[in-house]
């Protein structure tokens, strides 16, 4: 895909990222799959577990327990493991 002046510039990943969304057969589909992805960027800017940030400092105001954010994150790697399997 080009990119044109009325589209902001995208990475390539970007880009994927759009082309795998549209490539899905079902509308459904497409609208959860959006919606897990803006849980997931949600998530990721705001921690908010009774623990320590990346950074070490608190995660701010507590949400959740660090227990589920871990839960979050053994999910995600779960995945990514899955994804990468022949």
């Amino acid at each position: 895909m080009s990119q044109s002046i009325d589209r902001p510039d995208l990475s390539a990943a970007e880009w994927q990222l759009i082309q795998d969304l549209r490539s899905l057969p079902d509308a459904a589909l497409q609208a959860r799959m959006l919606g897990s992805v803006k849980e997931l960027v949600f998530f990721f800017s705001n921690p908010r577990c009774q623990g320590m940030g990346v950074e070490g400092f608190p995660c701010g105001e507590p949400r959740s327990t660090c227990d589920e954010c871990h839960q979050v994150w053994d999910m995600l790697d779960r995945l990514s493991a899955r994804n990468k399997k022949p």
